[in-house]
């Protein structure tokens, strides 16, 4: 993801709740690594044990 990419993404995800003092704890992965981890099946295709090219 280019940065320019993920600044509009960034601006329409909702702010940890433990950085405005509502509670909770610090999330354990960066918001951007979760995007990317979803990002990846859906730009490379799924591929199964046997080779085979799944294309979402």
């Amino acid at each position: 993801m280019t940065g320019g990419e993920w600044a509009v993404v960034h601006a329409v995800l909702p702010v940890p709740g433990w950085l405005e003092g509502r509670g909770g704890h610090p999330e354990g992965y960066f918001h951007r690594q979760m995007i990317d981890a979803i990002r990846y099946p859906v730009d490379n295709g799924m591929v199964s044990p046997t080779g085979h090219r799944w294309l979402p």
